[in-house]
């Protein structure tokens, strides 16, 4: 089966088209100039560009008694029989150099390009396939199905740890041929090195804290698996463009020479000596007790990190790294969170705001964050089958940015509003349009200094509410005539959001570890049964099920119960503000993958992931008005001076 590269829907293999949305399925426009180029070609034969999707090859071979090489020869171009894996770079003979000797087997890497890009791989079918068989039995290791379905040994531990993925590598592909293990990895080799920024880069303590404490985390699960020499391999520990932590490969560990914590502190103390970080400092007291093996707990360290996280702040009497020419940049480079192995000893996820008796409860838990960047966009579409548009959309980012020697701190809030004009209603475009110029107005006077609270923000929907009841009530409507319109409101500050509704238009937010979250929950009559303890398959087959029970304008203020939550954002993060035209028939929740998670990552295009999406949305459904407001936030640890 050929996967989509625009709706990711399956078509035979011999389809030139995506059935479902018409995407070629042979060529693709040439990133750099545009030109439409084979999916099977590693280069833009126009301008030279490489575009070819590259995998990491590991290869298992048994070891033999008279096996003494440390390189592996191909003499074929491809690594698999179906030509669709070339090795690369392109040679007559091709070396895969070894990287790790077991007990059993000789580890060797390499490259490949794929030449067919969208084929499926069959690695996902088996391993679903064997969970559901799990399912019907009492055992919860997979392993020995996996090795009965022809999975290699060498794919389990990244079979195990998928939870952790992107962190750990997914595997992408793998099979056996004849004695030889064969897995596909994603190619990490251009991330960035964390070993290089540390010694090449002045960065402050808190930041390194933070490394470490990540790393210390993952060394418990990979201790399940036998792998904690994957992070005692300086190459292996990387950043990606966003500074998000993860593993180049997984390496055993070595029978005759068993990684220990103590190892770990001695590399972290090379690091620490060849940066040139003060030796007298309580974090290298901290790397020098774990380096000598004195402190040779996994949770104890954690603890002492955390610790020394909460009470270092960068304090005024520590010194920065010394002989040092780049302290301009030291806070471009940040990782994010790990994701979730022990919530409660590491942030990272989308966190409902505390409240004044939670705060103190866990002062060692959780590293403050602080904002980078904040990037928004608005989009309205009348749709396919609409004669005009009843939506209304308003924006308005500030984002202020001061640099000084020690980095760039980055100042900013928005205020982000969506309306939908209750469809077949009278004016319902003037209704949304009244709603968000009232609110914007509002904000504008009673934001500001303080983050607006949960009164403040009741009482801006409850004045847009009055100004279109008393318009209503001036042009003696009723019934349907009476103009309305949903909303959702969302205002951010810094890491802080709070998010308002009234009506079915939703908010979403969309990060690498928890995924999707739908961040509103409807105002109509089957959301509202439900919330009264009905079944949702019969709270929805009732035939008023989407009626709404909410919506500003038909109704004076006595019946306006808008929902207001506040959130601290604690990771990379995209909110998604959207009328029900986009929504509808579970559009994000099926598709957020494919059309709004990569645009997390500030290498994407807003702009053009924003075309997308709309697209998508008028072929998926089209039968509304369509509105989406897209606001991505890059969020760091938080040091201060």
């Amino acid at each position: 089966m050929l996967v989509c590269p625009q709706c990711h829907s399956e078509n035979p293999n011999n389809s030139q088209v995506c059935q479902q949305c018409q995407t070629s399925l042979t060529h693709r426009p040439c990133p750099h100039c545009g030109h439409n180029t084979l999916f099977s070609q590693a280069y833009c034969p126009k301008c030279g560009t490489f575009i070819g999707q590259r995998w990491q090859v590991i290869l298992a071979q048994p070891i033999s008694s008279d096996q003494t090489k440390d390189n592996l020869t191909f003499n074929s171009k491809y690594l698999d029989l179906g030509q669709r894996y070339q090795i690369w770079p392109s040679q007559e003979e091709e070396v895969f150099e070894v990287i790790a000797k077991t007990e059993t087997h000789t580890l060797y890497q390499g490259q490949v390009v794929d030449c067919q890009p969208l084929a499926k791989s069959t690695l996902p079918i088996l391993v679903n396939q064997a969970s559901d068989l799990l399912k019907d039995t009492e055992e919860d290791d997979p392993t020995l199905l996996w090795q009965q379905m022809g999975i290699p040994s060498v794919a389990f531990p990244y079979l195990t740890l998928k939870d952790l993925t992107p962190v750990v590598p997914e595997v992408y592909d793998a099979w056996i041929d004849n004695d030889t293990e064969v897995i596909l990895l994603p190619d990490r080799n251009h991330w960035q090195a964390i070993p290089d920024l540390l010694i090449n880069h002045s960065l402050l303590t808190l930041q390194i804290i933070y490394w470490l404490n990540q790393i210390v985390t993952l060394w418990k699960s990979l201790s399940v698996i036998n792998c904690c020499q994957s992070l005692l391999v300086e190459d292996n520990l990387r950043l990606d463009e966003d500074q998000s932590f993860g593993l180049v490969k997984l390496y055993p560990d070595l029978p005759d020479d068993p990684p220990s914590l103590e190892k770990l502190g001695q590399l972290w103390q090379t690091w620490f000596s060849k940066g040139g970080y003060p030796s007298s400092s309580k974090l290298a007291t901290l790397i020098q007790q774990v380096a000598e093996g004195k402190l040779n707990q996994v949770a104890e360290l954690r603890l002492q990190l955390q610790d020394l996280a909460a009470e270092q702040q960068i304090t005024d009497d520590e010194e920065k790294p010394i002989n040092k020419d780049d302290s301009t940049s030291s806070l471009d480079f940040v990782a994010e969170e790990l994701p979730e192995f022990q919530p409660e000893l590491l942030s990272g996820e989308l966190e409902e705001a505390p409240t004044d008796t939670d705060i103190g409860t866990d002062a060692t838990a959780v590293l403050p964050m602080e904002l980078v960047t904040l990037t928004a966009l608005g989009c309205t579409d009348r749709g396919r089958q609409r004669h005009h548009n009843e939506d209304y959309f308003g924006m308005n980012t500030e984002v202020k940015t001061r640099q000084t020697n020690e980095g760039t701190m980055v100042d900013g809030r928005g205020v982000y509003i969506v309306c939908d004009g209750m469809g077949g209603h009278a004016a319902g475009e003037v209704a949304s349009q009244m709603a968000v110029e009232t609110l914007e107005t509002y904000f504008a006077q009673h934001w500001q200094t303080d983050f607006p609270d949960e009164e403040t923000i009741l009482q801006g929907i409850l004045l847009a509410n009055k100004k279109l009841y008393d318009v209503n009530q001036s042009n003696a409507s009723s019934g349907s005539g009476r103009m309305g319109t949903t909303l959702v409101l969302m205002l951010v500050n810094q890491t802080k959001v709070a998010v308002a509704h009234v009506g079915d238009s939703r908010v979403y937010s969309i990060s690498r570890k928890k995924g999707v979250q739908q961040l509103t929950v409807d105002h109509e009559v089957g959301q509202r049964a439900i919330q009264n303890g009905v079944d949702p398959k019969l709270a929805y087959a009732r035939p008023d099920a989407y009626q709404l029970t909410q919506a500003l304008g038909p109704h004076d203020n006595n019946y306006i119960q808008p929902d207001i939550r506040f959130l601290d954002l604690v990771e990379d993060t995209l909110l998604l503000l959207c009328s029900d035209g986009l929504c509808d028939n579970d559009l994000v929740e099926d598709h957020w993958e494919t059309y709004l998670l990569p645009l997390v990552s500030s290498s994407q295009s807003l702009d053009k992931g924003m075309t997308k999406l709309m697209d998508f949305a008028n072929s998926y459904n089209g039968h509304d008005n369509i509105t989406a407001v897209l606001v991505r936030l890059k969020i760091r640890p938080k040091v201060n001076f």
